[in-house]
């Protein structure tokens, strides 16, 4: 793969995770029996788990799901070759953690209201493979040894 290749497919992973935060990640528990279960999409689920009094997480995962993949595309477009890699791998994994703590605290905490749908495991998948080619791309630009 050519590091224009990496640089593309890294641009399109992390449009797909801005896009992922649209789609349905749980639905509401149906306590009712009226087999109309809502479905919730990562915004919603980050008003509700602000809403059980978890405010100030809420706002840092909301920032940091939104800006980091987008810091990451300009980083990649505007940084020098290595150096761009080397952020957006380290914005690849600072990004797969929060996803994790957010969706593992939402699924402990929301566990009577809401049911994920495992389109969080697609997320932090997503991440690990971004993360992953951004390390690649960080390999394939390494400057050339000096060999005696």
């Amino acid at each position: 793969m050519l590091k224009k290749q990496v640089k593309i497919l890294l641009i399109a992973m992390q449009l797909l995770l801005i896009g992922m935060q649209f789609l349905p990640v749980g639905r509401t528990a149906d306590t009712a029996g009226s087999g109309g279960a809502k479905s919730l999409s990562v915004f919603s689920m980050i008003s509700r788990y602000a809403g059980m009094g978890f405010a100030n997480d809420a706002l840092v995962y909301l920032l940091l799901s939104c800006l980091l993949p987008v810091l990451t595309i300009l980083l990649l477009i505007f940084l020098k070759t290595r150096y761009n890699y080397g952020t957006a791998a380290g914005l690849s994994a600072f990004y797969m953690l929060a996803a994790a703590c957010f969706f593992s605290a939402a699924k402990r905490k929301m566990v009577d209201s809401v049911m994920l749908t495992g389109l969080h495991y697609l997320i932090i998948l997503v991440s690990i493979l971004s993360l992953a080619l951004a390390s690649w791309g960080f390999c394939l630009c390494a400057p050339p040894s000096d060999a005696d």
